[in-house]
């Protein structure tokens, strides 16, 4: 199931998303802001997130998954368990990522465009390692691909 497809889907996965990170915090015996503070990430930000207000954008989505050494997966609502005990790797730079992904499969940038409804410039600013996908199309491509959020990344 997708839930980041249409806006009232994408309502339901913001609320996993925000169950999720609550559970997460409430196994490891954390406050939001002693995530915040061992995460350097922002206060409103986890705030936004918890209280399903918005998706955690790519560099929240891996420092949350590294610091609870948990599934990407997970955290956006898209696998039910954390699956903390897998030995995940550091996610290599995205672009190279993408690129090898592309390879791989024997996918092209054309049908990737073109099928996930993504524009040039903003393929060409993830090639390049100069902009990075936000939750939504962190799905898309993995959709793509057919393969998890965490292979996406490369953390698997």
């Amino acid at each position: 199931m997708n839930f980041w497809a249409g806006s009232e889907t994408q309502m339901t996965g913001l609320s996993k998303v925000s169950e999720n990170l609550k559970e997460l915090l409430t196994a490891h015996g954390l406050s939001q802001t002693a995530l915040a503070d061992k995460t350097r990430i922002g206060r409103a930000t986890l705030s936004d997130i918890l209280n399903a207000k918005s998706a955690p954008g790519f560099g929240t989505l891996l420092s949350l998954a590294e610091y609870f050494h948990c599934s990407a997966d997970f955290l956006l609502g898209l696998k039910d368990y954390p699956c903390e005990e897998y030995p995940y790797l550091p996610a290599p730079p995205f672009g190279e990522r993408l690129r090898v992904l592309l390879r791989e499969t024997g996918k092209s940038q054309y049908g990737l465009v073109h099928q996930k409804h993504i524009s040039w410039s903003v393929l060409h600013g993830w090639l390049t390692g100069n902009t990075f996908p936000g939750a939504e199309n962190l799905v898309k491509l993995a959709g793509y691909f057919q393969c998890s959020v965490d292979e996406l990344l490369g953390r698997v």
